[in-house]
């Protein structure tokens, strides 16, 4: 009996040594790789976006309220923004984005803003994703000349001819730059998945509220509603005479 109950101990225990224990369950690993996006669906995006960016730059065209450059004399230079408030073209572009506010707090210190020599920041970033190349935008920020009243229609049919000599080269070279916005974008991973999601980058330390205009006169500020002052509780009745 006693060998019997021996032989059972001894193979009960061979039988828990040979049986593999349980693995933990495995935990992610900190700071894995993410996702990676795949190039064709960026480019679907950037082809979206570059629709909108030519229906915008072609609205601004034809609008032809072109910023005046008054202090430049006869020589092409940049301007943002005019002192009527007239926007450049490429700005025109971004303002549909971030606002016209902040678009023009973009040019509140230097209005000779050149985006050819624009390479990183919030500007930068919106390039990437505007499904344009740099050069093509740098193409489209046309400089104006200085310009006095009786000049002025003949600066505009200057400006409108070249416009639409850009509007040539976006639409005959459609394809080849679309692909080359979508290599851009692919060095820049991050704005490529915020691209995908649904985001744009915005306008960042430029960022400005913007106003409430009336609907009817855009011209007349809207002051936001205020709460109504409670009303005052009714005086106490006076205590009947003893």
């Amino acid at each position: 009996m006693k060998r019997l109950l021996a032989s059972l101990l001894l193979a009960s225990s061979l039988t828990t040594a040979c049986t593999p224990a349980m693995a933990a369950p495995s935990k992610p690993v900190a700071g894995a790789m993410p996702m990676v996006v795949d190039r064709a669906m960026v480019r679907a995006k950037l082809a979206e976006r570059r629709k909108i960016m030519i229906e915008r730059f072609l609205a601004y065209r034809e609008a032809r309220n072109y910023p005046w450059n008054f202090n430049s004399g006869l020589q092409p230079q940049h301007i943002w923004f005019d002192d009527m408030g007239n926007l450049c073209a490429a700005a025109t572009l971004i303002s549909g984005d971030w606002g016209r506010a902040s678009t023009m707090k973009v040019g509140e210190k230097h209005r000779g803003i050149v985006l050819a020599k624009v390479t990183k920041g919030e500007i930068a970033a919106w390039m990437l994703t505007s499904g344009l190349t740099h050069a093509e935008i740098v193409a489209i920020q046309v400089p104006p000349m200085g310009i006095d009243e009786i000049m002025r229609p003949r600066e505009i049919e200057r400006l409108y001819a070249m416009y639409t000599d850009v509007e040539r080269q976006l639409r005959g070279l459609n394809d080849e730059n679309l692909d080359l916005a979508t290599d851009a974008l692919m060095k820049r991973p991050d704005l490529a998945r915020m691209l995908v999601s649904g985001g744009l980058p915005g306008p960042g330390k430029f960022k400005v509220k913007e106003p409430i205009v009336d609907p009817v006169d855009p011209s007349m500020p809207v002051q936001p509603p205020t709460e109504a002052a409670p009303a005052p509780e009714p005086a106490p009745a006076p205590e009947p005479a003893a």
